[in-house]
């Protein structure tokens, strides 16, 4: 029979952090939506106007698609926090989780530099286009979107470094519960908009690394299944926690 770990949280872990984000994400969307009305009204139509404005337009919708995204991540934060019956809450050394924000770092970036190659890749196409076949206006959206391109490129390689600043002076707590999972202060829903529920697998101690409970989520990027794993390290003597927990979130329980 499955049974939960009792814990007590921390009073000092309870920073919602994704609320920040859902209003950021928000204020974006508001931004791009008074740029498309600027464009729309303000630019020809035939001089580029238009392609601004739809860029802008697009930009909208993905501003508040992306605060959604982060509104649902708090509201799952919440109750993961506040939940009587979490699976587990973990506290780890130092040295422990400075060396797990190294690992997720490396696999970070390399998750950016892939939705980077997607995103740029299309936007770089798609201004070669305007450039070479629009006349009037063309190539000044050209430009416009090569710009965006490449500003893309920056946040893609300064975000990891931002990550990874933040996930060292995170809290040192992990909290699994049937909802999802919040690990270094960041918080990965088990049912959220792109990403699949996740396999759920228990990874031995190997060289450098300590065992784990390996969360394999699965997302879309662009047209692309882009999988990632978010391990989460056992604690030394936690191993059989570590097994109810994985049969409690249907995984084998193998260790």
């Amino acid at each position: 029979m499955n049974r939960t770990v009792p814990v007590v949280i921390s009073m000092s872990v309870t920073n919602n952090p994704e609320w920040k984000k859902a209003g950021f994400a928000l204020c974006a969307a508001v931004l791009f939506f008074l740029l498309c009305i600027l464009s729309y009204t303000s630019i020809d139509g035939m001089s580029g106007g238009y392609a601004l404005s739809f860029i802008a337009f697009f930009l909208t919708l993905s501003g508040i698609a992306v605060s959604l995204l982060f509104a649902h991540r708090a509201r799952v934060m919440d109750a993961i926090l506040s939940d009587p019956r979490l699976l587990a809450h973990w506290t780890y050394p130092e040295a422990v989780a400075q060396e797990s924000a190294h690992r997720e770092f490396q696999e970070y970036r390399e998750r950016n530099r892939a939705m980077f190659i997607v995103i740029g890749g299309m936007l770089v196409l798609v201004a070669l286009f305007f450039i070479i076949f629009i006349g009037e206006g063309g190539p000044e959206t050209g430009v416009f979107l090569l710009l965006f391109a490449a500003f893309l490129f920056v946040v893609s390689r300064v975000t990891p470094w931002l990550e990874h600043k933040r996930a060292v002076a995170a809290s040192r707590d992990a909290f699994i519960s049937h909802a999802g999972i919040i690990y270094q202060g960041r918080v990965y829903p088990f049912r959220t908009f792109l990403v699949s529920r996740p396999e759920v697998s228990f990874r031995k101690a190997q060289k450098g690394a300590p065992a784990a409970i390996v969360f394999s989520f699965v997302q879309l990027v662009g047209t692309i299944m882009q999988p990632f794993d978010v391990a989460i390290p056992v604690p030394a003597g936690k191993e059989e926690d570590a097994k109810r927990i994985i049969l409690a979130l249907g995984g084998d329980g193998e260790l």
